[in-house]
């Protein structure tokens, strides 16, 4: 199958068949991966990332914290 680049805005893009959008299970305004690897395209969903406690979103995460950090100051409507 083949499409084309085609003008959108100031930028340009390649529209892909609605058969392939319903056979990968995307949707409009889903979040797209593009590498570039030996001169290819490779485009795919992204990742979902919807942490659920501070230990999953700094999993792996091992550098160490040069200022400490302090939470005691509210400014808004954090609730503590």
């Amino acid at each position: 199958m083949n499409t084309e680049i085609k003008k959108i805005g100031n930028s340009k893009g390649v529209i892909i068949p609605a058969a392939i959008i319903k056979m990968l299970g995307l949707d409009e305004k889903d979040e797209m991966n593009i590498v570039v690897k030996d001169n290819k395209i490779i485009l795919s969903k992204a990742a979902e990332f919807n942490p659920k406690s501070l230990e999953e979103l700094f999993a792996g995460y091992n550098e160490t914290y040069k200022d400490n950090i302090v939470f005691d100051d509210t400014k808004g409507r954090e609730i503590w």
